[in-house]
């Protein structure tokens, strides 16, 4: 039995119009189950199913754990980014030290003596205590350097996604303006950024990065954690070249000797670092499964 390829999106940019031809073809000819909607959409029983997930080393627990409903956009889409970290990040809870060889061979400015924590979508609680708002990472990697000082890894997760746009009179909106606000307060207090880069950071481009990065600079400073170092980073596809553009952006409105707390990795890169220090069965038809899913 062949399955259809399923209705494409003739709005797509390039990239996104290569990745959900690539997700559908995944689907008719990998998975070999029907569509919903898109080519790129599960139905509601294939989704439930877990069929947008990897089925072992984790994966499906760590899932369930988290997000026990089911939600069309995470359970449906392969597509959308959303469910992205938990196949990538959740198998690496089972092998902390593959966890650290891959991110000191990545990542510049750290030396990570061993990862002691991963997480999948996660957020410090209370809210209140941070940046008052439902800002979360991705992935969350606690880790202790050569000196055993404790640093963190906040990851966001991208795969065809850009900027979003800011919705006026929103939360956001107001905080983002209120000068008390802990996006402002921390921005001008922990002396990040280079003298009037605020505006440029809360544009529609840089104001996802900035967030996420406040995110980690607020568990620095919380008076009951003890984290001497956190790097935020966002994982993207090669072929997504508005991270490639985002990136510097945001670093240029860094401090020079802050820059290193903004780092972009590929999936490309990330893949093959796992390919070059994995030594487990197990984990190479895992590093298979990511390469085939997500390289377009």
């Amino acid at each position: 039995m062949t399955f259809p390829l399923g209705k494409q999106y003739q709005k797509d940019d390039e990239f996104k119009t290569k990745a959900r031809l690539h997700q559908s073809k995944y689907r008719s000819e990998i998975l070999q189950v029907d569509f919903y909607e898109y080519g790129n959409r599960l139905t509601k029983a294939d989704a439930v199913n877990l069929m947008n997930f990897y089925p072992k080393l984790g994966v499906p627990v760590t899932l369930r754990n988290r997000y026990p409903k089911y939600s069309k956009g995470l359970y449906a889409d392969m597509l959308r980014s959303e469910h992205i970290p938990f196949n990538v990040f959740a198998p690496l809870k089972q092998d902390l030290i593959l966890a650290k060889q891959v991110f000191n061979r990545l990542l510049i400015n750290i030396e990570i003596a061993s990862v002691n924590r991963i997480e999948v979508e996660y957020a410090p609680n209370p809210a209140s205590d941070f940046l008052n708002d439902r800002t979360s990472f991705d992935a969350y990697i606690e880790f202790k350097t050569s000196t055993n000082e404790s640093g963190i890894l906040g990851i966001e997760v991208k795969y065809t996604e850009h900027e979003y746009k800011l919705k006026k009179g929103s939360k956001e909106d107001s905080d983002i303006n209120n000068p008390d606000s802990p996006y402002n307060r921390i921005s001008a207090e922990q002396n990040l950024f280079v003298p009037d880069a605020i505006p440029h950071l809360k544009s529609d481009m840089l104001r996802q990065i900035w967030r996420n990065h406040l995110l980690g600079e607020s568990m620095l400073i919380h008076p009951q954690l003890n984290f001497k170092h956190f790097i935020s980073i966002i994982l993207y596809p090669s072929g997504n070249l508005h991270f490639e553009e985002a990136i510097p952006n945001y670093q240029s409105y860094l401090l020079p000797e802050q820059k290193h707390k903004l780092q972009g990795i590929t999936f490309e890169t990330l893949f093959q670092s796992l390919n070059e220090f994995n030594t487990s069965p197990d984990f190479q038809d895992w590093i298979d499964y990511l390469i085939k899913r997500y390289i377009v």
